[in-house]
């Protein structure tokens, strides 16, 4: 069983050295593109590295294991086995984290992002507090607002100052949430903009009233619920999007580990 196991896990190591350097290449690609094509600014930085390190400690430890079987070093095997066990603890950490933060939403993220933006609905009827807190807190927002000013996220400028051309839409769907919260009033607001008598305080068609009344060509509200609504989608959505990076993970953790308790560095 010890030498089925060895070859086993040799190759298995092989192939999560190839997987992970594929993913982390990948990954690295996907944020160079924000840096250079979007801009890479305080209010739109890549929100979700956690599937990063995953990946390079994944590397790290197929490196390990296999210098561990090729030349025979107890502490390889030793530091390979520890690895594999951190690796389980930092995605029980990650299911448990992501619990907190996303369990027990019933509605899908572009649902909750319509009921903020379309229907008025309060941000905490939609989103977690625990990510209302990390995300759009006021002491927060009030640096993800200087930054999309700073950045002139919904103007139109032409050269140098221009933020988007119309082909980054295409190239990266990141900001679509972005665009649409903070960058054009929510359609119930159309008929509100010519009388605001009786509305709310809180209701964000007051404040894209008030925040367009100066500059009415460049259409924008950062601070309304909306576009904070637009940043906590953006977050969730990436989330979903690496899942797939958990589940490799746990696979190639399990595999690996019942290898090495199979006898594979025997």
């Amino acid at each position: 069983m010890g030498v089925f196991a060895k070859i086993f896990l040799t190759m298995w190591l092989i192939g999560g050295t190839a997987g992970s350097i594929y993913l982390l290449a990948k990954r690295f690609v996907e944020l160079a593109m924000r840096v250079v094509s979007l801009h890479n600014e305080t209010c739109l930085e890549d929100p979700v590295l956690w599937p990063t390190w995953l990946m390079t400690l994944i590397l790290v430890s197929c490196v390990l294991g296999l210098m561990g079987i090729v030349c025979k070093i107890k502490f390889f095997q030793w530091l390979f086995s520890f690895l594999i066990n951190i690796g389980v603890i930092y995605i029980i950490g990650i299911m448990v984290w992501r619990l907190l933060v996303f369990g027990w939403i019933k509605k899908p993220t572009s649902m909750s992002f319509d009921e903020v933006y379309k229907n008025n609905s309060p941000l905490d009827d939609e989103y977690k507090p625990m990510l209302i807190e990390e995300m759009a807190a006021d002491y927060v927002w009030e640096e993800v607002n200087e930054c999309l000013q700073e950045i002139k996220f919904c103007e139109e400028d032409k050269g140098e100052d221009k933020f988007f051309a119309k082909d980054d839409w295409k190239i990266e769907s990141f900001y679509e949430y972005y665009w649409d919260g903070c960058c054009k009033p929510p359609p119930r607001c159309a008929d509100k903009m010519i009388s605001l008598k009786g509305i709310s305080d809180k209701d964000d068609c007051l404040r894209w009233a008030n925040a367009t009344q100066s500059k009415p060509k460049h259409v924008k509200c950062y601070n309304c619920n909306s576009c904070k609504a637009a940043r906590l989608a953006t977050y969730q959505t990436e989330q979903d999007k690496v899942r797939v990076y958990s589940l490799i993970a746990v696979v190639f953790l399990f595999v690996a580990n019942l290898f090495v308790s199979m006898g594979g560095f025997e």
